[in-house]
């Protein structure tokens, strides 16, 4: 009986990856068939554990990675910004100059005027040839207003003077702004290219350690099955384990398929998806609806994320509009072929669940950890995003729903999924609030 339980353990961890070329097992120990069994279960857990903690360790530094890159989307998105406003800003400042050079010629022919009718400006010759009071006071008033009329060009000449040379510092600013966001856009696009290159290298190197932990796994397997060749009990509890697996995944796999379908069901009498903010917003956004439909902005998020259920994991992929074709990351993606996937990555599935109502997320978890309100992690709430980090900064996002249950796109090889929150030494004490 103890052989058996230990031997369910074993099958279980085996079953959980699918082993690759086989190496040379290792010789059988002393103490029979019953201990070697005992020392497999210890072995296979042990490089169970190991691989789980490399493919991790690979999938944090391609999230890094997505970092580099949506600093230069932000800055190629900035040196557009900045060309626009320098394009505006030079029309402005042309425009204004024109005004200022159409006041000045009104001052230039006002002045010739006055030259040439220098002897108006006395009372004299106001007087002169006059045919009595009246005729005067007319053409006295008449000065006068000829006067203020001049004061008003001279004044209208000044102002314009003044805009046009404030119009052209603007200009000019704008121009150098122009030059600057075009430095700094070069300065990211060489930064993301070193990133990624560095987490290449690092996922590569990740790579080899699976391969040989992989191996040595393998091995174990090998000499379990020689073990289960050679005695009819074992074999027939491998069988027996074999079944009560396939019975959960049955089960956890019609269940997903249940919560996909009310997901998609609710989203399909929801309201009209609104377009996202350009930027990383913050607030809550406006909801309508009725019926059974969720019109609540959290349900709206949740279920778009619940929607997306055993979409596979595509490194770099996700937008707004649901699931897109992964990038190549030199390494455990490229393996698995992430490239030529359409699917989502960890902060690509909150991209998409956030969009449902109107909400703009970066392509990576650290910046969409800072998108919104900070709440203590003991103080969260469905809809809230949860956040694992290590000594590089943030590397992975999920989606809280409840109950200590959480939705993810977890690693290369797998898919969208829901499972336990992870309460583990990398989770960040704090949740990000959008709604």
């Amino acid at each position: 009986m103890v052989r058996a339980v230990v031997l369910t353990g074993v099958l279980l961890l085996a079953l959980a990856t699918p082993a690759a070329a086989q190496t040379t097992p290792p010789p059988a120990p002393p103490g029979g068939p019953a201990a070697e069994v005992g020392r497999l279960v210890g072995q296979l857990s042990t490089l169970q554990t190991r691989l789980d903690d490399l493919a991790a360790t690979a999938g944090h530094r391609r999230e890094l990675a997505n970092r580099a890159v949506a600093d230069e989307t932000a800055a190629q998105a900035r040196v557009q910004q900045t060309r626009g406003d320098a394009d505006t800003a030079r029309a402005d400042a042309a425009r204004i100059a024109g005004e200022a050079e159409q006041a000045r010629a009104r001052v230039d022919a006002w002045v010739a005027a006055q030259f040439q009718q220098a002897d108006a400006a006395s009372v004299a010759a106001a007087l002169a040839g006059t045919n009595g009071p009246n005729d005067v006071a007319d053409r006295l008033q008449l000065q006068g207003i000829i006067t203020a009329e001049q004061t008003e060009a001279l004044d209208g000449y000044e102002r314009a003077r003044v805009d046009a040379a404030n119009a052209d510092s603007r200009a000019r600013k704008a121009a150098a702004d122009a030059e600057s966001a075009a430095a700094t856009a070069a300065t990211a696009a060489s930064t993301a290219r070193d990133q990624l290159a560095a987490a290449q290298s690092a996922v590569t190197d990740q790579q080899q350690r699976i391969a040989a932990v992989s191996a040595q796994r393998d091995a174990a397997q090998a000499r379990l099955a020689t073990l289960e060749a050679s005695d009819a009990a074992l074999a027939a509890q491998r069988r027996r384990a074999e079944a009560a697996q396939a019975d959960q995944d049955r089960a956890r796999d019609a269940a997903d398929a249940a919560r996909k379908a009310a997901a998609q069901q609710r989203l399909a009498r929801a309201p009209a998806v609104t377009t996202p903010d350009p930027t990383p917003p913050t607030g809550t956004a406006p909801s309508t609806g009725t019926g059974s439909a969720p019109s609540d902005p959290v349900e709206i998020v949740i279920d778009r994320a619940l929607s997306e259920l055993g979409t596979t994991y595509a490194w770099g992929g996700g937008d707004g509009d649901g699931p897109t074709r992964g990038v190549r990351d030199g390494g455990t993606a490229d393996a698995f072929g992430d490239f030529d996937k359409v699917g989502f990555d960890c902060s690509g599935l909150m991209i998409y669940a956030f969009a449902g109502v109107g909400k703009a997320l970066p392509h990576y978890s650290g910046y969409q950890a800072e998108a919104g309100r900070k709440v203590p992690l003991d103080d969260r709430r469905p809809g809230d995003m949860l956040f694992w980090a290590d000594s590089d900064g943030i590397h992975h996002v999920a989606l809280y729903l409840g109950d200590d249950q959480m939705v993810e796109a977890p690693e290369s090889g797998k898919v969208v999924r829901v499972t336990s929150v992870r309460f583990d030494d990398e989770i960040v004490p704090t949740v990000t609030r959008l709604l």
